[in-house]
């Protein structure tokens, strides 16, 4: 069968002033027409039908799964800033008088890098050195008499409180009080009695008798007072704060005092005693004639017996010793010892102060580090600010910035690669040390600022790095070797850490439960679940 089919260029192009003259052409030409539109009908019917039948069977997009590597990684940018910078100046105002360093230089802890010529002479230096000398003296010297002080004052203390036991005893006890007033009134009377004797041989030579036992009582009181002196001994190298020590001082100095007195007597009795001794001796004799009118009394007090009166007010003798050592045995008060010590403790840090001040002062470097800027000029006055900015190169850090996008990709101890603006040739690596807990806006854009320092093998390189150095940063999130791979869209999340693709079997897909580890934004690392070779579902293509 011959179809025929007619588009409105061919109907343009017939003759239509010949079919008009011709009726029968007329009806022939009208039957043509509407068997030419019904057959486009037909035709457009058909083809619409045929291509929704091709565009509802779908076609099922596929890939390999292949062994390779991925990276995870987050890219940013960054420049060189010192690990540490710092500014150091004289703590005293004056004149720079020497620069002897250069910006860039590299210096060494301890090495001098300015001289100023401060407002002081050194004579004013001596002079208050010396005055700050004279004054730790003098505040030593208060602190070592409060304690001196309390020391005999702590003897006397306990021996006025064995003197008030023996009183308290005496009372106490009759017969024993009444033996000890008897014999010191036979001693007051033997006392008169030497004494006359003195004063008498000192106005005039007494005889043998005389001389003979004022001779033996001469002898014996030198041996007394050696035998102190051989007692004190043992505790002459004792703290000073040693109350026996004290005490033996005191007993030596009785000893001393009763040899003099027997020697007075002695040379009184011989003759050859001076106009002084004459003086003396009579001042003994009043004086024994005194005590043995004490004694005398106290006897007669003695035999009539101690009231209850007397003994009270002889205990209260005794407890008001008693709490006098108890306040003064453990030393000065303290109170006292504290504040002459902060005194002395000031006069100390006084002195030092007054060494530490020099006519020139020096500027050292506290540690090994570069010269990065010098604010200051020979013959300028400063003050007590930084003049000199140092930083520690030694080992290149680098402030790196990373879109917010990025925050899950960036931790501390995460590796990095750096391939710097002057030197594209080469690769850098390091750690991330630093993470600042807060977003930094740069041109309007929130980014994560972190610092890294580069390794010191990578940086093992002839070329130096510039503080403000710029480079380009890569940051390793995460790197797997020899690893099976395959596109994003293949991997189905099931849940939280649940992870299928779907594989072609027999020419169908199959749901498979994988283990996903690494994953970017095109490839995803399986770590179970599939093997290289595999051939997995991607998706499905729209045809249509």
């Amino acid at each position: 069968m011959k179809t025929v089919s007619l588009n409105k260029l061919d109907v343009g192009r017939i003759d239509l002033h010949g079919i008009i003259s011709n009726k029968k052409t007329w009806i022939i030409l009208g039957v043509l027409v509407v068997i030419a539109v019904g057959g486009y009908a037909a035709y457009q019917v058909y083809f619409a039908q045929t291509s929704q039948e091709v565009a509802t069977t779908p076609q099922v997009q596929t890939a390999v799964a292949r062994q390779g590597d991925l990276i995870v990684f987050a890219s940013g940018a960054g420049s060189v800033v010192p690990a540490t910078e710092f500014g150091i100046g004289f703590d005293e105002s004056g004149t720079l008088s020497e620069e002897l360093v250069n910006v860039g230089d590299q210096v060494q802890a301890g090495q001098v890098l300015a001289r100023l010529q401060t407002n002081k002479t050194e004579e004013e230096v001596q002079l208050a050195i010396a005055d700050a000398e004279l004054n730790v003296l003098t505040m030593q010297q208060a602190l070592d008499e409060i304690n001196d002080s309390a020391q005999m004052d702590a003897a006397q203390a306990l021996i006025d409180v064995e003197q008030a036991e023996q009183a308290l005893d005496d009372l106490q006890n009759s017969d024993l009080q009444t033996a000890q007033a008897l014999l010191a009134v036979a001693e007051a009377e033997d006392a008169v009695k030497q004494a006359q004797s003195s004063y008498n041989g000192t106005r005039s030579p007494a005889d043998e008798n005389t001389i003979a036992a004022a001779y033996a009582e001469l002898v014996v009181a030198e041996k007394a007072l050696n035998d102190q002196e051989e007692k004190y001994k043992e505790y002459i190298n004792k703290p000073d704060d040693n109350l026996e020590k004290a005490n033996r001082q005191l007993k030596l100095s009785q000893a001393q005092a009763a040899y003099d007195t027997a020697l007075r007597y002695y040379n009184a009795v011989t003759g050859t005693g001076s106009e002084l001794d004459l003086e003396l001796t009579a001042a003994e004799l009043a004086t024994a004639q005194a005590q043995l009118a004490e004694a005398q009394q106290e006897y007669e007090r003695v035999l009539e017996g101690s009231t209850p009166g007397e003994i009270a007010l002889t205990e209260a003798q005794l407890a008001v010793a008693q709490a006098n050592y108890e306040t003064l045995k453990n030393g000065a008060d303290p109170a006292e010892i504290a504040l002459a010590e902060a005194n002395l403790a000031n006069a100390l840090a006084k002195l030092a102060v007054a060494k530490e001040d020099q006519a020139v002062v020096d500027l050292v470097a506290p540690m090994d580090s570069t010269i990065m800027a010098i604010s200051a000029s020979v013959g300028e006055a400063v003050g007590t600010g930084a003049i000199i900015t140092l930083a520690d190169l030694s080992q290149p850090v680098l402030k790196v910035y990373l879109d917010e996008a990025d925050l899950d990709k960036v931790a501390v101890g995460y590796e990095v690669e750096v391939i710097f603006d002057s030197m594209p040739d080469l690769t850098f690596t390091g750690q991330i040390t630093e993470v600042s807990p807060s977003l930094e806006t740069i041109s309007g854009v929130d980014t994560v600022v972190t610092q890294v320092r580069l390794d010191a093998e990578s940086f093992s390189k002839p070329q130096s790095l510039p503080v403000g150095s710029n480079a380009s940063v890569d940051v390793i999130g995460g790197r797997a070797e020899n690893a099976i791979l395959v596109p994003v869209e293949a991997v189905r999340e099931l849940g939280p850490s649940e992870y299928a693709v779907f594989v072609m079997e027999d020419g169908e897909p199959r749901l498979r439960i994988v283990t996903v580890g690494l994953m970017d934004y095109t490839s995803a690392e399986i770590i179970s679940g599939l093997s290289a070779g595999e051939i997995v579902t991607t998706g499905v293509v729209d045809t249509e």
